[in-house]
């Protein structure tokens, strides 16, 4: 997975991504990835690597994510179908904790689905950080805590997303609506997606996917339909009856 990927994906599944800093920090990877509903590739080994000065104790919860038409994101809570061990780890300054997920629910899918881990650092006292007083006028520690989230794609073999649009009309602003649709039965991920936009006069212009809107979450969910929208500004030149195609790398 490229450099660039894992940006854009971080970005469009409104992934909540650790802050840097001197004294702490932590990188987990992968981010993304696909495994099989039974067998020997049912299962992925996530690795966690402390990058700060101090120890950082970390809780591990599985979840599921799905997302409604205008792709707002909902994660909840699933131990049922994922095992993550162990679920909470220490790890010192420079060392690295390997995790295993295995996914255990229904072994005969037909449709994709997507998982994840929510790796939480416990709170911890930032180093050089301010006291602050309570209302006793006590002073306190203040506490600091990051947040990371791996996505995991559950999928056959045979489950493929099938990816089609088609254009709705025009906002009030001028921005063109779109209704994207996952007709298959696999995910795909939008995030490295060009929309090919062709006017009634032949030409063309196409729109990165950093210029397409498609809601908080980046991942098409089998049987999906999600509204989309490229702003005017993108639209510049182009004349009459729009058509969309759109490819997904």
């Amino acid at each position: 997975m490229t450099t660039a990927f894992v940006r854009g994906f971080a970005t469009l599944l409104g992934v909540a991504m650790p802050v840097a800093s001197v004294a702490q920090g932590y990188q987990v990877q992968p981010m993304l990835a696909t495994i099989a509903p039974a067998g020997a590739k049912a299962h992925l080994t996530m690795a966690i690597k402390n990058s700060g000065s101090v120890p950082i104790t970390l809780e591990l919860t599985a979840f599921r994510a799905t997302a409604d038409r205008a792709g707002t994101p909902t994660r909840v809570d699933e131990d049922k179908d994922m095992l993550v061990y162990p679920a909470q780890t220490s790890i010192a300054p420079g060392k690295e904790q390997t995790v295993q997920v295995r996914y255990i629910g229904d072994a005969a899918l037909t449709e994709a689905r997507m998982y994840g881990v929510r790796v939480s650092q416990l709170p911890v006292a930032a180093p050089g950080a301010m006291l602050a007083k309570g209302a006793s006028g006590a002073a306190s520690d203040v506490k600091v805590s990051f947040n990371f989230l791996s996505h995991i794609i559950v999928s056959p073999d045979a489950a493929k997303p099938v990816i089609t649009v088609v254009d709705t009309g025009r906002a009030a602003n001028g921005d063109l609506l779109l209704k994207i649709d996952n007709e298959g039965t696999g995910i795909a991920i939008l995030n490295a997606t060009d929309v090919k936009l062709t006017d009634t006069a032949g030409k063309t212009v196409t729109v990165v996917s950093d210029d397409l809107q498609v809601g908080g979450f980046s991942a098409f969910m089998p049987r999906q339909s999600r509204d989309a929208r490229v702003l005017a500004k993108n639209l510049t030149g182009l004349v009459g009856t729009i058509k969309p195609t759109i490819t997904v790398q």
